[in-house]
């Protein structure tokens, strides 16, 4: 695949038929039991250095999901943490500013709530570490960063350990302040798509069909190393977050849903079209494959079609979904 001729369509716009389900366990219920609800929020605090560090962590998706948020300095992050249908493992996955992909799991650990992370940097280099979270009081809490060795053991001594102060909500943003470019030897997911030509899809778009409607929002973020989709359909919504994958030439997606499903998948070119080739796992934990294809109308119409991914991998000869969505206008700035 030629990454250049990759659309922006990377910003995932899911129209998938959603099927109601069994209640399960969601993500919110889990860290109420186990008495971790203090997280939630925005932490703050000021190195030695007099550099601010923050932490936020905000539900989204009805509590299915955790919004997470870090800043340092031009540094910023931004991950979607979730629980695992069908069982009780939670983890996350993320993106920063400077081309690094994270993944990670979170447990309890005799120094508090663990969250062990991996991140592969632009050139394909995996590091380990452990962060603990440590709550000293109801507005403050104690955050160490660990070394992980080769064999997955922690290191004795943390990297750095500050106090955070619990601080009053901002409005979210996943971009750092304006500043000078940082020199890079890799390509951003903006880059592919400025490349490309596929800035058009960038904006809201709405599909109306059978008195259902579809609305999908997405957008840059993390100066263009990623884009974040928002889609509802009814009381139905999902967000994701769409990365690209220097080391191996990949665009990939992640996202979680507000009845507990998890959504994977891969980008690749189909003609003149793109194809988002998606893994959903249902909150049972029981997983179908589906292919979604996008076509250009012109600057403000567009065609999703959605297509059953048999057995063998291939997908359908026909869709059994066809959506036509238009753009919709910017709301005009508050005055």
């Amino acid at each position: 695949m030629n990454p250049r001729s990759m659309s922006l369509v990377v910003a995932a716009l899911l129209v998938a038929c959603v099927v109601p389900v069994t209640a399960q366990q969601k993500l919110g219920d889990m860290v109420a039991e186990g008495g971790y609800e203090w997280i939630i929020g925005r932490w703050v605090a000021t190195t030695d250095e007099g550099q601010k560090v923050e932490f936020r962590y905000d539900w989204v998706l009805d509590k299915h999901a955790v919004l997470a948020d870090v800043k340092m300095a031009e540094f910023n992050y931004r991950g979607l943490v979730m629980l695992a249908p069908g069982s009780e493992e939670i983890f996350d996955v993320g993106a920063d500013n400077r081309g690094g992909l994270w993944k990670g799991t979170w447990s309890e650990g005799q120094g508090g709530l663990v969250h062990r992370v991996e991140h592969t940097s632009p050139d394909g280099q995996v590091r380990k570490a452990d962060i603990v979270y440590e709550k000293t009081d109801v507005d403050s809490v104690a955050i160490a960063m660990y070394g992980v060795d080769g064999s997955g053991s922690r290191n004795a001594e943390p990297w750095g350990k500050l106090t955070y102060k619990r601080q009053p909500a901002e409005a979210t943003t996943a971009n750092a302040p304006a500043g000078q470019s940082r020199a890079r030897d890799y390509q951003t997911l903006g880059d592919l798509v400025s490349e490309g030509g596929y800035d058009w899809l960038m904006g809201k778009w709405v599909a109306t069909k059978e008195d259902r409607t579809y609305e999908v929002d997405y957008k840059p973020i993390l100066d263009q190393h990623a884009a974040q989709a928002d889609v509802k359909i009814g009381d139905f919504k999902y967000f994701g977050i769409i990365m690209y994958v220097p080391a191996r030439g990949e665009i990939t997606q992640f996202g979680a849903d507000s009845i507990g499903g998890i959504w994977k998948g891969t980008w690749e070119q189909d003609n003149n079209d793109a194809a988002n080739k998606i893994e959903y796992t249902k909150p049972d934990g029981t997983a179908v494959k589906i292919q979604h294809v996008y076509s250009k109308t012109d600057n403000d119409v567009m065609k999703v079609r959605e297509y059953p991914v048999e057995t063998g991998g291939s997908r359908a000869s026909q869709p059994r979904e066809e959506l036509t969505f238009k753009r919709q206008k910017a709301a005009a700035p508050q005055k």
